[in-house]
């Protein structure tokens, strides 16, 4: 599927999916509903060279956002836990030497964006590695670029935060 396809099928399929996501729970409000819009439209987007192989890119679609809401959903009632509740184990501090070996390695960058959330590494692999603009993505999403540059943003603050907790 191409980029004007994508887009083309994009904004119908994301308010489809905020409906779904709306109607599975009571406790579902319209930021999750975006949220797993959001989510679900960046899944297909990293997946875009394999939705010709589907024969129904709506259900598809369906799926990874239930699933996603279910995911959601089940980690609110068990308190979520963000990047502050990693344990140090989870992030190996090297010795002085290598760790200026490591802030300029792109290895170690790759590790650090894995540890994200899974919308924050799609926009940051969209942005600064793809190259793409805000703009694009919002329109590759169905997301606004106003939402797009916060998860940028946080995304960007996350991996502060992981790098600096790693040099200490």
């Amino acid at each position: 599927m191409n980029r004007k396809e994508f887009e083309r099928m994009a904004p119908p399929l994301r308010e489809r999916i905020v409906n779904m996501v709306m109607a599975m729970s009571a406790s579902v409000d319209h930021v999750l509903a975006d949220d797993v819009a959001q989510d679900t439209m960046l899944k297909l987007w990293t997946l875009r060279d394999k939705l010709d192989e589907y024969r129904n890119i709506d259900s598809l679609a369906m799926v990874i956002a239930r699933h996603r809401t279910i995911d959601l959903l089940r980690s609110a009632s068990n308190k979520t836990s963000g990047l502050d509740d990693i344990s140090e184990s989870h992030l190996i501090a090297p010795s002085p030497e290598e760790n200026i070996i490591d802030r300029e390695s792109l290895k170690d960058l790759m590790f650090i964006m894995a540890s994200l959330p899974s919308v924050q590494q799609t926009v940051i692999r969209m942005r600064h590695i793809e190259g793409l603009e805000i703009s694009e993505i919002a329109a590759i999403t169905g997301a606004t670029p106003g939402a797009i540059r916060v998860a940028l943003s946080r995304a960007r603050q996350n991996i502060k935060d992981i790098f600096m907790q790693r040099i200490k």
